[in-house]
């Protein structure tokens, strides 16, 4: 179980390190195609814990 909370932890912070550093998402509110697929990423992971 600990490996999965590592995942949702790493899944997490890599969306969270993107939004910081991307002009597009900290202008506009909305997440770029990267941050989708990032914040997808994180909620496939908490939903795999879950599971």
């Amino acid at each position: 179980m600990q490996a999965a909370d590592a995942a949702v932890q790493v899944a997490y912070s890599a969306f969270i390190r993107h939004i910081q550093k991307c002009g597009p998402c900290r202008t506009e509110g909305a997440d770029c195609e990267t941050a989708a697929r990032l914040r997808q990423a994180w909620r496939d992971a908490r939903t795999a814990v879950a599971s």
